[in-house]
């Protein structure tokens, strides 16, 4: 029942995910972190089952950095995806591991990166996964344009995790919101 959202904007990639942790039917913890850094201008955000969201997510980052300390070279944003894409589709057969994922990140662009378990991968403006997704979608297409500024950006965010809040069967109170930029990445409080 995990909801991750994200968008491209002008200068930086926002993404946004809730903080429930849950086991079935029980919601065990509201203060998880669901975005993952995978380096300094990359984000990994993980929904689905909750070990292999963790450990999916942490072998990605941990890859990352060592692709960088065997080849002294940073992966792009693309290449990440296409890394991160190729892992989930060589493991379908053997051992898959069932989280969605937005991948985000800046190199001379931003870029933002849809990913299911199935290993679909495509590059988007915009992109939502979990049941949240449905209506989220509409939202944002009706309020994303290219060249968004932070600001919009952020109010659009505001306005989802809003409805989410208001309209969504499943109680989702927080969300942890983050964006990648040129600068780095910041967190954004929401709560």
């Amino acid at each position: 029942m995990d909801t991750l959202f994200g968008f491209v904007g002008k200068d930086y990639v926002l993404v946004a995910a809730d903080r429930a942790a849950q086991f079935s039917i029980v919601k065990l913890l509201d203060s998880d972190d669901k975005i993952t850094e995978l380096d300094g201008n990359k984000l990994l955000a993980a929904g689905g089952d909750t070990a292999d969201r963790i450990n999916f997510s942490d072998l990605m980052q941990k890859n990352i950095h060592l692709y960088y300390y065997r080849n002294s070279v940073k992966l792009t944003t693309e290449s990440t995806a296409n890394f991160i894409r190729t892992v989930i589709s060589e493991n379908l057969r053997k051992k898959p591991a069932f989280a969605d994922l937005l991948i985000g990140g800046i190199d001379n662009e931003p870029g933002l990166y849809y990913l299911d378990y199935l290993g679909v991968m495509q590059k988007v403006r915009k992109a939502a996964h979990g049941h949240a997704g449905h209506f989220l979608y509409g939202l944002m297409d009706n309020w994303w344009k290219p060249d968004l500024t932070l600001d919009e950006g952020k109010e659009i965010a505001r306005k989802c995790i809003e409805q989410v809040r208001t309209r969504f069967l499943i109680n989702q109170r927080k969300f942890v919101v983050k964006v990648v930029s040129k600068d780095g990445i910041t967190l954004l409080d929401f709560d």
